[in-house]
């Protein structure tokens, strides 16, 4: 009799709430209401009191959506649309450990900082207004905004853990500077001496190219929680509204291919001769990360910090250095090197998602990145005129990386 008295009483409360009891539809985003159990439980059972019920609730407000009498009636109704018993949420909710996939494709639109070693390399020559003042140095290149993509593919296990493998890269970095005058323009250093025409230039352009590529090999060990629960029978409480922490560890490959140009025209119209340097960066290493993701229904904030050391190996080369007033001399032999050292590389992301279908989804995010170790091409002009001259690799340079992205999320 007590209990059928504190039952009572429950639902009359609910009655007196309103609207907030009272015809409860099953979809997504709606996870307010914790049902009410009339009678109490015996093992997990809902036992129901269809007397009070009847007799407080008049039309049956508290029928929401039925209870799920078993895992098999809940695989049907767990992803069915909102209209059709369900809440919406994907089919593998990570119900007795089914794996979770995704595939990310982002395209970038990057810029990257000149964080080269401001040498100088065109002074005013002798008949210039301010002989052996600088004109320009390696920094007055400001490379242009580049296109690049980023891919990822995935898999959360149903144990927690799961692992990722991904590329992204940027193409077509590219930064120029030039100067004219009327033969009063100079390379500096015993090498602009020691070729015909390069102490007294009439056009002079620096030109810089450069492309990074990276890959990833992750595992994860990922942590969920939700709001709701997307594995219950009640089907209100089924709604997507979760949190997603993935830490991440695995291996990178970094590889940063440049170019850079010194091109010198003695008299106007005359073809240029150039001093030409390529560099090849490439780092191995291992990383840690942490990512996060927040889901309201079909919105998401996604978050990610990744950062890696690893060993770099770095060359460069130069083609002789010629003059078109002296054809078939050279007045540098062609060079090259290599060394060794270490480099890092960090990311970061901050992307917002929208569903637009159970599985697809819209990103727009921004990205920030960070590599260090490496040899840049406009570092390795050596305007010495040596035996040693152009044979080192200048290391320790960088580069920072920012830019938005936009792109396609597939999970299911």
């Amino acid at each position: 009799m007590i209990l059928r008295l504190i039952a009572a009483a429950a639902v009359a409360t609910a009655v007196a709430s309103g609207p907030v009891a009272r015809g409860q539809v099953s979809f997504v985003g709606e996870c307010v209401i914790e049902p009410i159990v009339i009678g109490g439980s015996f093992d997990d059972e809902v036992v129901l009191d269809e007397t009070i019920i009847a007799g407080a609730i008049p039309g049956g407000a508290l029928v929401d959506s039925p209870v799920m009498a078993d895992d098999t009636a809940l695989e049907g109704v767990v992803g069915a649309p909102a209209g059709g018993g369900g809440c919406g949420h994907a089919g593998r909710c990570g119900c007795g450990g089914v794996p979770r996939e995704y595939v990310v494709f982002d395209v970038l639109f990057l810029d990257r900082d000149n964080a080269t070693n401001n040498q100088t390399i065109l002074v005013d020559g002798t008949a210039g207004s301010n002989p052996g003042g600088t004109v320009f140095t390696t920094r007055s290149m400001v490379p242009t905004t580049a296109p690049g993509v980023r891919m990822f593919v995935g898999r959360h296990g149903g144990n927690t853990t799961g692992w990722e493998m991904g590329y992204w890269g940027v193409y077509g970095w590219y930064g120029d500077a030039r100067a004219s005058t009327n033969r009063s323009l100079a390379i500096p250093g015993d090498i602009g001496l020691a070729v015909p025409g390069w102490d007294s230039a009439s056009n002079v352009r620096a030109t810089w190219s450069s492309s990074l590529n990276v890959v990833e090999l992750n595992l994860l060990a990922s942590e969920f929680t939700s709001g709701c629960e997307p594995c219950s029978r009640w089907p209100q409480r089924r709604c997507r509204h979760e949190t997603e922490v993935d830490w991440i560890g695995g291996l990178f490959w970094a590889g940063l291919e440049e170019q850079a140009a010194l091109q010198v025209a003695p008299f106007a119209g005359e073809l240029p001769t150039s001093y030409r340097v390529a560099t090849s960066s490439n780092l191995f290493g291992g990383q840690l990360g942490l990512r996060g993701r927040r889901t309201w229904d079909r919105f998401s904030l996604e978050g990610w910090l990744k950062a890696g050391l690893g060993g770099a190996w770095l060359s460069q080369s130069a083609p002789p250095i010629t003059s078109s007033l002296a054809p078939g001399a050279h007045y540098r032999p062609g060079r090259s090197a290599d060394d060794t050292g270490m480099g890092f590389l960090s990311s970061m992301n901050m992307s917002m998602a929208y569903r637009f279908s159970e599985v697809w989804g819209l990103r727009l995010g921004y990205n920030v990145a960070w590599l260090s170790g490496v040899a840049l091409a406009a570092n390795q002009w050596d305007f010495t005129d040596t035996q040693a001259s152009g044979t080192g690799v200048r290391g320790a340079g960088g580069l920072f990386l920012h830019g938005a992205t936009l792109g396609l999320e597939a999970r299911w």
